[in-house]
């Protein structure tokens, strides 16, 4: 192939990593928003107070698991900032920078999904709403469109890579 051909193609490349990185992002502040609607539908901001969480009967399990879930919001903004980061280090063409970005973003989620998931075992289980397995399920979606993000960019640095002759 020409080089104006891979030039191309890889213009293509980067362009469709960034509208899908973009797509991914939009979608990590979409999670967050049914998941901050969910956890105050919810009774488990309730129990964030350690008095309450104590005369409720539950006691510091269900003021741990409250915690956890609050935390998962914030795990996953960062990890929504890291996808957008990492759209802007493709465009200017800092591939390494993008992958440890995009990598450093699985790991976030997959921490949000665990501490989202702590509320799903007892004695939280009682508390949440139904909708809180639709939060859950929504960050596993992040991670996968996350993970199929990282197959993008491999194809995006495979038009980069030096070819032998």
């Amino acid at each position: 192939m020409s080089r104006a051909v891979l030039y191309k193609r890889s213009e293509e490349a980067k362009q469709r990593y960034s509208f899908y990185g973009l797509l991914t992002a939009i979608f990590y502040l979409t999670t967050l928003l049914v998941g901050g609607v969910v956890y105050a539908s919810s009774n488990l901001p309730i129990y964030l107070s350690m008095s309450a969480a104590a005369a409720s009967g539950y006691g510091v399990a269900v003021f741990m698991q409250s915690l956890l879930v609050l935390l998962s919001f914030i795990v996953l903004a960062a990890a929504a900032l890291l996808i957008f980061l990492s759209r802007a280090t493709t465009a200017r063409g800092e591939f390494p920078s993008s992958s440890k970005l995009i990598y450093s973003a699985i790991v976030m989620t997959a921490i949000a999904l665990a501490f989202a998931a702590s509320a799903l075992f007892p004695p939280a289980s009682s508390v949440i709403s139904p909708f809180h397995y639709l939060y859950v399920a929504m960050i596993v979606a992040t991670l996968v469109m996350s993970l199929y993000a990282v197959a993008l960019l491999r194809a995006v640095v495979n038009y980069y890579t030096p070819r032998r002759k």
